[in-house]
């Protein structure tokens, strides 16, 4: 009867570590997921290649004028990273809470 008990036990033991596996399993898919899109996006500064960033690649050329615009772009993304800052900081208030 005590091999019966510790079967039945190993077997829902099983059971378990198979349902945990799937759900793991269906996590990393939809990481995997998010991360793809994020690569494709613009969203995720740090994702995508610069290859493929888009308008944003400090050092590329203005695809309408043919310009490099490193400096500007520069500016802008200076600009826009403290303005993200600030409206952190005032969403969390100043004391970081």
């Amino acid at each position: 009867m005590e091999h019966d008990e510790q079967a039945e036990r190993l077997e829902e033991q099983g059971d378990a570590m198979e349902g945990a596996s799937e759900q793991l399993g269906k996590k990393i898919d939809e990481a995997r997921e998010d991360w793809e899109s994020k690569k494709s996006g613009t969203g995720s500064p740090g994702a995508a290649t610069p290859e493929s960033a888009g308008p944003h690649n400090l050092d590329a050329e203005d695809p309408a004028t043919g310009e490099r615009k490193g400096e500007e772009r520069e500016d802008e993304r200076d600009d826009a990273l403290h303005g993200d800052a600030e409206r952190e900081r005032d969403e969390h208030g100043a004391d970081g809470e």
